[in-house]
């Protein structure tokens, strides 16, 4: 009985080169699988931010309007300009955080607002509002006051179509209806008014810069064709 005993337990045991064997394949199918994963949770966080964002500007916008009137009727100053015919930023930065302190900031919970301004290198940077989920969005006054969305703030890479989306709030129906297809429409995704998806991915693939349309074709999710990586 003693012989059989110890057959079976040899026999339900491992030996160690079984085991980093088992370890070894364990080891490779992770490293195959764990970029996947990693890429889908990006794509999730970032769709994520990417709706709730629009869906907060939307809301923010409706609010401001029954206080302050039709937004086609906001008071939006013109780009300022220095003596020299260059971007004034310093005055850049006033206007824009003025703005927002008007008509956006009663309606939007952020925890802390910069104020754009001229550098030493004779840049500007644009005056941005940072939110409680790690997300910030910067913005400046062109023709539009245009919007851009950054899922995770300051952290890298910092790149248009891949954590950095450019939206646009335009007030003349003229601006609308080119950028947006709509005159009632304030806030959208920045790229001229797309007809199908096809004309948004190929501008998309082009331009990183115009990738939000594409996006908000797709519900904010990022396809399979989505030409950059997260």
């Amino acid at each position: 009985h003693m012989e059989d005993y110890m057959y079976n337990k040899k026999t339900y045991g491992f030996t160690l080169a079984e085991v980093l064997i088992t370890l070894g394949i364990i080891g490779v199918v992770a490293s195959l699988t764990m970029p996947a994963l990693i890429q889908n949770s990006k794509k999730t966080e970032t769709s994520a931010r990417l709706k709730k964002f629009y869906s907060l500007m939307e809301q923010a916008i409706i609010m401001s309007e029954l206080a302050n009137g039709n937004s086609l009727d906001w008071v939006k100053v013109e780009t300022a300009f220095d003596e020299d015919g260059n971007t004034d930023f310093n005055a850049q930065g006033k206007i824009t955080k003025e703005f927002f302190m008007q008509y956006l900031a009663p309606y939007l919970k952020y925890t802390s607002i910069t104020e754009g301004k001229n550098l030493d290198s004779g840049t500007g940077t644009r005056t941005e509002v940072y939110l409680a989920d790690g997300s910030s969005f910067s913005f400046n006054n062109g023709a539009c006051m245009d919007f851009y969305f950054d899922v995770n703030g300051n952290s890298k890479p910092n790149e248009f179509g891949r954590d950095k989306f450019v939206f646009l709030m335009c007030f003349t129906k003229s601006n609308r209806l080119y950028y947006y297809g709509s005159e009632n429409k304030s806030f959208g995704p920045y790229g001229e008014n797309t007809k199908t998806r096809e004309e948004a991915l190929n501008r998309c693939k082009n331009n990183a810069f115009q990738c939000t349309p594409l996006l908000m074709f797709d519900n904010w999710e990022f396809k399979d064709d989505y030409p950059y990586r997260l």
